[in-house]
């Protein structure tokens, strides 16, 4: 029996890494020296391999140096679905409504399957999460800081297809729900209920209680459900005030 090819070997494992999201779109692989002493292989080894991975399009190498995760592999999904989303009335709100379904999924299998070291990932971000929300700084780095607690959470899920799928998903929501964030951030009874949502979705995962996680996840997401609406509702109503306002001035003229 042939045994595989040393080169195939680490391709396969590398590849591996970007499935399950330890290697994201856009990441630069470490070093060639420091890369192949950490896999314990030869260095004419590794470079074999990352040509095979360069030759499917996972991999490419940039002028200056490095080697990178190709990007692509999240764009080819996110942009043509990003241009047939950003015209469609309430495209947010349908993102959200598949959000909350998958991310219950995700904490109910985080509280289940998460590492020490996922734990310790999603509890670090949990905590700087928290710093920038109570912090001054903008909807869009609250956002941002949100976004990668919610990562770490289906990261820790262990399921290839859900890390890939929500990371679209994200790019998705970032880009629909930008309208809303000053509303959404701008007063503390919402960053508080938020901050009190998140914990008790970290609670649940990290005392291992499934069914806790997934409903707290739920929950949280059905709150800025509602909560969009309403700020949704407001702007309407605020644009029909203007726009009655300026037609009983025009009658007064």
């Amino acid at each position: 029996m042939q045994h595989p090819k040393l080169s195939d070997q680490i391709a396969d494992r590398l590849e591996g890494m970007i499935a399950d999201g330890t290697l994201k779109p856009g990441e630069r692989l470490p070093a060639e020296r420091q890369l192949s002493e950490r896999l314990g292989i030869s260095r004419p080894s590794l470079r074999e391999a990352i040509q095979k991975l360069a030759s499917k399009g996972l991999l490419h190498t940039r002028q200056g140096g490095g080697t990178y995760v190709n990007e692509s592999l999240s764009s080819n999904f996110i942009d043509p679905l990003l241009d047939l989303l950003k015209n469609q009335p309430d495209a947010e709100f349908d993102t959200l409504e598949v959000r909350k379904e998958l991310e219950g999924v995700a904490a109910f299998n985080a509280a289940s399957r998460a590492t020490e070291s996922d734990r310790q990932r999603f509890w670090t971000r949990y905590n700087r999460m928290l710093e920038v929300q109570r912090s001054q700084a903008s909807g869009f780095d609250k956002m941002l800081v949100d976004g990668d607690f919610h990562q770490a959470i289906i990261e820790s899920a262990h399921n290839i297809v859900l890390v890939h799928f929500m990371r679209a998903v994200r790019g998705v929501l970032e880009n629909t729900t930008l309208p809303y964030l000053d509303h959404f951030y701008a007063e503390s009874k919402y960053i508080e209920k938020i901050c009190a949502q998140h914990n008790a979705i970290v609670t649940a995962i990290m005392e291992r209680d499934p069914e806790a996680a997934r409903n707290h996840a739920r929950s949280h997401l059905d709150f800025a459900y509602r909560s969009f609406r309403e700020f949704q509702s407001q702007a309407k109503l605020s644009r029909n005030a203007e726009l009655y306002s300026s037609i009983y001035r025009n009658q007064d003229d």
